[in-house]
């Protein structure tokens, strides 16, 4: 007759106990329940399993060879539930679980990446993903679903039937030169600045946008690009090695100016901003622990722009 599995883990409990201690009535006693009860359970798992599971031995009872492989079973079944267990609870508190997060370039590199690998470091039984990437892909990711929330750096009006968005700061451009460059002014007025030459992100790019609206609302419209290189580092080097002026977010060229590789030049105009958001998909739910990775990017963000106004005023 085939064996019907459809076995209680209490029956499987129990049959561990006995097996463990050799005799049902010390297993009654520590399970707290009575002899016939034990009894009970273990008739029905034997008519379960279709297999004597116990042969008398001294005064005791010993395992059969079916009774030793149900053990190996048994006892891996409740190991299992255990496990389960633990990683529900883990799931529950937010100590485990998968999240995904998608970060625009700067952002990405200037914050997300530390803070990723030190959520990941506090939670080893968890599983993160960063992936920067263009705004345009960071916003796409997020809206179907691949991503549980993007934080991207962005002046466009996003799409609020496909988001759920929340400005969390306002990051300052900074103007940086060569430190090698002494002809530039430590302060110098929009048209003077309209006269410099610039080292910009490609045409077409987020970040190249919000620095053209930013430079356009001080008047300076018309820039004379001098190179476009696609990253921070790049444009870093290429304003050290002299070939024009750029504006990158201050915590991304802090320890170069302090170094003395890069010199900040001063604008006579109000601080040109840039804006960040959080985005998320409008219909989404986060778990425990995607909740506990968005709060720990909004401190991150909130500590290293806590000079900033956190909302448009």
């Amino acid at each position: 007759m085939a064996a019907d599995f459809r076995i209680s883990l209490q029956k499987l409990e129990v049959f561990c106990k006995v097996a463990e201690l050799g005799g049902v009535r010390r297993a009654a006693e520590e399970l707290y329940i009575s002899q016939p009860v034990v009894s009970a359970h273990l008739r029905s798992l034997q008519e379960r399993v279709g297999a004597r599971l116990f042969h008398p031995e001294g005064r005791g009872i010993a395992l059969t060879e079916a009774g030793a492989r149900t053990l190996i079973w048994a006892t891996e079944v409740l190991k299992g539930r255990m496990e389960l267990e633990k990683d529900l609870a883990e799931l529950s508190d937010g100590r485990s679980g998968f999240a995904s997060v998608g970060a625009s370039i700067t952002v990405g590199n200037t914050i997300l990446t530390s803070e990723v690998i030190a959520f990941k470091c506090e939670n080893p039984g968890a599983s993160v993903r960063l992936e920067i990437s263009s705004v345009e892909t960071a916003l796409e990711q997020t809206r179907l679903g691949r991503h549980d929330f993007a934080v991207v750096a962005t002046d466009a009006v996003l799409d609020s039937r496909s988001f759920d968005t929340e400005l969390v700061a306002q990051p300052a451009w900074t103007l940086i030169a060569s430190a090698q460059n002494s002809d530039i002014p430590t302060s110098i007025t929009p048209s003077q600045l309209a006269r410099l030459s610039f080292v910009c992100p490609p045409g077409g790019m987020a970040i190249r946008r919000s620095q053209d609206n930013a430079l356009a609302s001080i008047g300076v419209t018309n820039r004379r690009v001098e190179i476009e290189l696609g990253s921070a580092e790049s444009i870093k080097q290429a304003v050290m090695a002299d070939l024009g002026v750029a504006l990158l977010w201050r915590p991304s060229v802090e320890a170069d100016i302090m170094s003395g590789q890069l010199r900040e030049i001063v604008i006579d105009a109000p601080p040109l901003r840039d804006r960040l958001f959080i985005v998320r998909r409008t219909d989404s739910r986060l778990t425990p622990l995607q909740n506990r990775m968005l709060d720990q990017v909004r401190r991150a963000i909130n500590d290293r722009f806590s000079d900033t106004p956190p909302s448009i005023t």
